[in-house]
């Protein structure tokens, strides 16, 4: 069954393109059933007319797809597409909020104007992906900030980074995943040219912990799938 997310935080009710997608690309007809996801509640909605678009509800359902912990990706901005594919992966992962940054190695070149204009574009890949993923909540996409210039309030319980020159042993990190029981966590991963040892440092400083994800050196995208669903295998399995 099809699922959308509220556009309004009233009640639950679909936008305009969301009846366009109901009616155009579904091809729903009077009687069929789809669902909206409100105050991350589950709606089943039968529609009553076409023209004009009406449904009522007949069911709520309080399943909740979301992880037990809140997840936070920090990522480096990256050329081309890949940060549309990394915000659409993230959020079908399970992340609760995403952080972009900068970093004296990224190869694309964004300023606060710039997110600002894209941002409705990387919010509209949040939702379809939300909706695809069956999610119970809509993540977060924030920024533009300095990888060493990262305000604290948007630090976890526990914050890692992804960082190449670690060593290739991921044992460390499964024995952190290990103990973790309700807290909130972070993964940073950098962009194309990797993260430089400074900034590193800075990120220790702050309380991030170092860690590997493997021997191999893998692409900005790859890592933040592979990080992502490392996290979200290790908490569901609880």
């Amino acid at each position: 069954m099809q699922r959308y997310i509220s556009s309004s935080k009233e009640r639950p009710t679909v936008s305009k393109d969301d009846i366009h997608h109901i009616k155009n690309v579904m091809r729903e007809r009077r009687g069929d059933a789809f669902e909206i996801v409100f105050d991350q509640k589950i709606y089943k909605m039968e529609i009553t007319s076409l023209e004009p678009f009406s449904y009522k509800i007949v069911d709520i359902d309080s399943t909740n797809n979301e992880l037990n912990n809140d997840i936070t990706l920090f990522y480096v901005l990256s050329k081309g597409d890949k940060n549309d594919f990394v915000i659409q992966k993230a959020t079908e992962l399970g992340v609760k909020r995403i952080v972009l940054l900068t970093s004296s190695r990224s190869v694309i070149k964004m300023n606060q104007e710039d997110f600002d204009r894209k941002k409705i574009r990387y919010e509209r890949i949040i939702k379809e992906a939300s909706e695809q993923s069956k999610r119970n909540v809509v993540p977060e996409i924030i920024g533009l900030y300095s990888i060493n210039d990262i305000p604290s309030s948007l630090l976890c319980d526990d914050n890692y980074v992804a960082y190449e020159k670690e060593d290739g042993k991921t044992s460390f990190l499964y024995e952190e995943l290990k103990k973790i029981t309700n807290e909130s966590l972070s993964v940073l991963i950098g962009s194309e040219g990797g993260l430089s040892e400074e900034e590193v440092e800075c990120l220790i400083k702050q309380g991030f912990k170092s860690i590997s994800l493997g021997k191999r050196i893998l692409r900005t995208e790859t890592a933040a799938i592979y990080a992502l669903s490392i996290l979200a295998f290790m908490l569901e399995r609880k």
